[in-house]
């Protein structure tokens, strides 16, 4: 009779002493939420879905590009030819890597609902704004929860661990984390190399948290340069004085409902509609106007006025290819407008 060898995936990183059987246990047990799955958030996505993490939940709003192969995993021409959501086609690709690990789409902007209601142990800032970010911060404060935080521009990174309850926030680190949200969408560009540099110090730090949490420093900021292939670590101390983290309870930043909004690196704008109709009520709507492309499980993707847009069930919508601020705004209203009169003219027919 032949033997029969049952091989195990993560042989390998359960040798690794610091990690062990115990702490591979703890990484399939644990939930990871990933605000952000462009560069540093595809390749943290992979290299979590490979280690073994049990869940994944991913949130960017955003579709693939052909701009974004330069420096961001996981995604192909395909994905961009399609303009594929980014959370579902990393969740495509994760999937055929690691078919155990249970992964959750939010393709919508980061908000404090899902930093309120989402169950994760941890949450990774792979965001590209700064506006986003502060949310973040403020909804740990609030919350009571860990994030890793982590940036690249140029040649350099940052990386640190943030929890507000033990060690500074992130508004201790960037005091003047009101005037970088006025640069969020500056394109300063980014090496390709920085970026894989740069995640594997964060998913180190994530696979260390979930497996050894005593051993991690909440007041070391990493920084490296890959240009200079240097490496430099600095003390963070908490702000006596800081208006967030000495706050138990920190405002949250109040999105206005229909604030267009540049996702940055992109000619592509969000906002959100005033009416909101369901799934197959849209669909309605979008076929009377002889303007739908195709209907997927989360969302449509519609041709409205030579300009493709995204509309999701909580009534943010997704406009592409806009050249400017005014014609994005201008494009919006109407799209707005006649929504909300066929909503009118739909219940003005109602029994």
């Amino acid at each position: 009779m032949k033997k029969v060898i049952i091989l195990d995936r993560y042989d390998r990183q359960k040798r690794v002493a610091v990690i062990g059987k115990t702490g591979q246990e703890s990484l399939q047990r644990a939930t990871i939420l990933i605000a952000g799955v462009g560069a540093l958030g595809s390749y943290a996505t992979e290299q979590l879905a490979r280690a073994g993490v049990g869940k994944l939940i991913l949130i960017d709003p955003d579709t693939v590009s052909l701009t974004n192969l330069q420096r961001q995993a996981l995604f192909t021409e395909k994905d961009a030819t399609k303009q594929k959501l980014k959370v579902e086609a990393a969740a495509d690709h994760l999937h055929r890597i690691n078919a155990t690990t249970v992964i959750d789409c939010y393709p919508t902007p980061l908000s404090a609902d899902q930093l309120e209601n989402l169950t994760f142990d941890l949450a990774l800032d792979c965001l590209d704004n700064y506006q986003a970010r502060d949310l973040l911060n403020r909804a740990a404060v609030r919350f009571n929860f860990d994030f890793i935080f982590a940036s690249c521009a140029g040649t350099f990174g940052n990386v640190m661990a943030i929890s507000p309850q033990v060690g500074p926030c992130l508004n201790c680190l960037f005091p003047n984390i009101n005037d970088l949200k006025k640069n969020d969408c500056d394109l300063i560009g980014v090496n390709t190399a920085l970026v894989p540099m740069v995640s594997a110090i964060q998913t180190s730090l994530a696979i260390k948290y979930l497996v050894a949490p005593r051993e991690i420093a909440f007041n070391q900021l990493i920084t490296v340069d890959n240009w200079q292939l240097s490496q430099t670590n600095f003390q963070i101390s908490k702000s006596a004085n800081c208006p967030v983290c000495q706050n138990k309870h920190p405002t949250l930043p109040q999105v206005k409902n229909q604030q267009l909004r540049l996702l940055c690196g992109s000619q592509t704008y969000t906002a959100t509609l005033r009416t909101k109709l369901d799934l197959p009520k849209m669909i309605n709507f979008a076929q009377k106007g002889n303007c739908l492309k195709m209907a997927f499980k989360h969302f449509l993707k519609l041709s409205w006025q030579n300009h493709e847009i995204s509309w999701f069930p909580n009534g943010k919508v997704l406009l592409y290819a806009v050249a400017s601020s005014q014609e994005a705004e201008m494009l919006f209203n109407r799209f707005d407008q006649a929504i909300t009169q066929f909503n009118h003219e739909r219940q003005a027919t109602q029994p």
